[in-house]
């Protein structure tokens, strides 16, 4: 049993002596892995600009026909919901620097940073969306 825990083991251990991957070629997978996150949070844009028209002329409507203000209040906020989710990734873009010019390590903690970031802004995106989509539901049917 010992031996064959030995020759199972062994692979590994040449592998770990090798390092894997570089230096760079980590640094280059954490880069893409920020910029597929940013890419997936740029394909919901558009569901969030479709909305917040959707909404907009919905509360427009209602409140042209003295509706319940609850609704046209709730209708506000998920506009202004949306307009937040907007603006966070809008932001994320404008302070967002490739690290080219960092050191390897000063490089992997800012796209870490960037990363967790990231994941914050697409996580509050779809839960916006969601909200949203789930708000249009049930109002703009009535």
């Amino acid at each position: 049993m010992k031996k064959w825990l030995l020759y199972l083991s062994l692979p590994l251990t040449l592998l770990a002596c090798q390092g894997g991957a570089s230096e760079a070629e980590r640094q280059q997978a954490l880069e893409t892995e920020v910029m597929d996150l940013h890419d997936e949070a740029m394909a919901d844009m558009s569901k969030i600009y479709r909305l917040r028209r959707n909404l907009t002329s919905l509360r427009d409507t209602l409140q042209a026909q003295s509706a319940d203000t609850a609704t046209i209040s709730l209708l506000a906020r998920r506009i202004q919901e949306l307009d937040q989710a907007d603006e966070a990734m809008m932001e994320w873009m404008r302070q967002y620097k490739a690290p080219d010019t960092l050191a390897h390590q000063q490089a992997m903690l800012y796209l870490n940073a960037e990363h967790q970031k990231m994941e914050r802004v697409k996580s509050l995106m779809d839960s916006t969306i969601t909200q949203a989509q789930e708000t249009y539901a049930t109002y703009g049917k009535k």
